[in-house]
């Protein structure tokens, strides 16, 4: 009988002890619902009305507890950070959230699709995941209206859209390694394999500092092919020509060799192929160069929404909104002295802007497989962004360009060979 008296008492304690795991279970993580924007013609209340639907519906489709407008507005306060509320920037928003404990943010924007009464009404809305290596935008949504009163019965729809399971509650898989092959040829240069693939180039239309130049668009590299792993240095340049034009000649050989042309970079790859006996160098596409840069990644830069000086030699005194400052050397720095991107590429960001093969011009349209550019044009793009610069002319998909004869101290180039 006693045996049996504390065996009960024993089973008491536990479920006394297990009754506050089993009453409130597992805690609802937090969402947050922005007031989209309201764009060209809708009325501020539309989008507040459209914002509050989205609210409402969230919780049919996941275990999710979600902000009301004024808790967002008491976070906001109580943390600072008032100002983030409007904010379009995909970084700012990642902070916001971090900072009010939120783990995913839908923000996005309304706006009529055209002038005049007979335009349609469309939303866009955007997933922010705040936390892990894989913070950032996990899925975009657009929707169109014909009329305000059916876009606001919509607001159920589009929230079963913007919350599929897929988008939230499965992780993203880490990006595989790429088996990479390194060769070096008579004049120290160090090339590095690129295998086939595809990616997005461009940037997507909420992408901070984006132009009207970088529409988004997929393309397919359809062969591998050998890039240089840094940029063309001061010794490399002069044991091929025979004299180094560079600014910043007190930098050192194994610093960056600019003031150089397009068509000096022409003529220095024509000396390489004769000396090397072979056809296979030349400059990279403007899709090499951008597919080479991102090395699988789909954020502004490599590193994500923000880079560091510590990562890229650039104008520190002027990040990306939301991202850290940092230092500003006022020259070129040694190439490779700051860390590669995934794919072992050193300086794709900043140090100095990088001539591609290509003539500047808009994209086409559609998927395109190794794309080259318009057959004629003006000048010739420039990718990567250099010292000089601020952190939006360092993004992935940022395209600069200049006539083939212009030179600064600012601008040099990196080599591909063929396989």
């Amino acid at each position: 009988m006693r045996r049996a008296s504390c065996y009960l008492v024993g089973l008491f304690l536990a479920i006394g002890l297990c009754l506050p795991y089993a009453s409130f279970g597992k805690e609802k993580e937090k969402l947050a619902v922005m007031d989209l924007k309201a764009n060209y013609g809708v009325e501020k209340n539309v989008a507040e009305a459209f914002s509050d639907g989205i609210r409402k519906e969230i919780p049919g489709f996941g275990d999710y507890k979600v902000l009301s407008r004024k808790n967002l507005e008491k976070s906001a306060k109580k943390t600072g950070l008032t100002q983030r509320l409007g904010s379009e920037d995909t970084q700012c928003l990642i902070d916001f959230g971090r900072a009010i404990g939120t783990r995913y943010i839908i923000t996005g924007s309304i706006s009529k699709s055209k002038p005049g009464p007979k335009s349609s009404i469309i939303v866009n809305l955007r997933l922010i995941n705040t936390e892990g290596w894989d913070a950032g935008v996990r899925k975009r949504v657009s929707r169109e209206a014909k009329t305000k009163d059916e876009l606001l019965k919509s607001a159920k729809a589009v929230a079963a859209l913007i919350m599929e399971k897929s988008s939230t509650q499965t992780p993203s898989t880490p990006k595989q390694e790429v088996k990479q092959k390194k060769i070096t040829n008579s004049f120290g240069m160090t090339f590095i394999s690129i295998p086939s693939g595809d990616f997005m180039m461009g940037s997507p239309a909420d992408e901070p500092g984006r132009g009207n130049d970088e529409v988004w668009h997929r393309v397919i590299i359809s062969k591998p092919f050998y890039i240089q792993t840094t940029e063309v240095t001061q010794r490399q340049w002069q044991n091929v020509m025979g004299k180094n034009p560079s600014h910043f000649k007190d930098c050192g050989d194994d610093c960056p060799v600019e003031v150089v042309s397009w068509n000096h970079a022409q003529e220095f790859i024509k000396r390489l192929n004769q000396v090397e006996g072979t056809d296979k160098y030349r400059l990279p596409t403007e899709a090499e160069w951008e597919y080479a840069g991102r090395a699988g990644n789909t954020t502004p830069f490599y590193t994500g929404n923000c880079i560091s000086t510590d990562q890229a030699n650039y104008d520190g005194n002027e990040p990306i909104s939301c991202c850290p400052s940092g230092k500003y050397k006022k020259s070129t720095g040694k190439v490779g002295s700051l860390p590669p991107n995934p794919w072992g590429l050193y300086d794709m960001y900043g140090n100095v802007w990088e001539w591609c093969q290509d003539w500047k011009g808009a994209y086409p349209t559609g998927r395109l497989t190794d794309p080259k550019g318009p057959s004629a044009g003006k000048e010739r793009v420039l990718r990567g962004g250099s010292w000089l610069d601020d952190a939006r002319n360092l993004r992935s998909a940022r395209r600069f360009s200049y006539s083939p004869d212009f030179r600064d101290y600012d601008i040099g180039f990196r080599v591909v060979r063929d396989y």
